[in-house]
């Protein structure tokens, strides 16, 4: 059972228990959209965990704007689509999640991804159902490729980190983007020795090569805008 984080627009937090490992956190939110977080605050990793979720979308917050479209691309167990959803009037979540096989390598014992999706699909039921929101079992590029020109206002890329598939997301993402839109994501290590290391090459290599500037590099956050 998870924990549910009710953020209001008051700035306080109230917690109500389905998960007693997760922690409820205390935030101001008198400058930021309502939401609320219906996943357990701790999945399996810090690197997935409210927290770090919380750090990460206070880098990219800047970029999302309001009455948005669109999409993290890269899911994992879930969790930042809920910073994401306050500023979206249409918001994809795409991950091949299944199609890389039965189970998470995550050390947890049957840790199966169909049982991912199937917690995704119901924590945002609702959201479905209104149309606001869609769960995609894709790769990024796959999807992208079949999305409509200039439709995203933001796209959060946190797929496969390696460089070559960094690139073709890249690639695919750039004539999706609405002018002025952002694409923006995780994983930007300068260090060659990290097994992200691809992703700050690509995005480097991509920044330079389109000549735009990359105006996001914090808390392993990278982002540019399109023109």
């Amino acid at each position: 059972m998870n924990k549910v984080v009710r953020q209001s627009s008051r700035g306080v937090t109230k917690a109500t228990t389905r998960n007693e490992t997760a922690a409820a956190v205390a935030e101001s939110a008198s400058a930021e959209p309502r939401m609320q977080y219906r996943f357990a605050a701790w999945k399996d990793a810090r690197w997935n965990s409210f927290d770090r979720q919380r750090e990460r979308y206070e880098a990219i917050k800047p970029y999302l704007g309001s009455n948005a479209v669109g999409a993290e691309i890269g899911v994992y167990k879930g969790g930042f689509g809920e910073f994401l959803l306050p500023h979206c009037r249409k918001l994809y979540l795409v991950d091949p999640w299944y199609r890389l096989g039965g189970y998470w390598q995550s050390g947890i014992p049957n840790d199966s991804r169909a049982e991912t999706v199937i917690e995704i699909l119901s924590v945002y039921k609702s959201e479905i159902n209104a149309g606001q929101v869609e769960v995609i079992v894709d790769y990024g590029a796959s999807f992208l490729a079949g999305m409509r020109d200039r439709w995203f206002d933001f796209l959060y890329l946190d797929g496969s980190h390696n460089y070559e598939q960094t690139k073709k997301d890249l690639a695919q993402a750039l004539p999706k983007m609405k002018s002025g839109g952002a694409v923006v994501g995780d994983d930007y290590d300068p260090d060659p020795a990290s097994n992200q290391h691809g992703v700050f090459r690509a995005v480097n290599e991509f920044v330079a090569g389109h000549g735009f500037s990359l105006t996001l590099n914090r808390s392993r956050q990278w982002g540019f805008r399109v023109p």
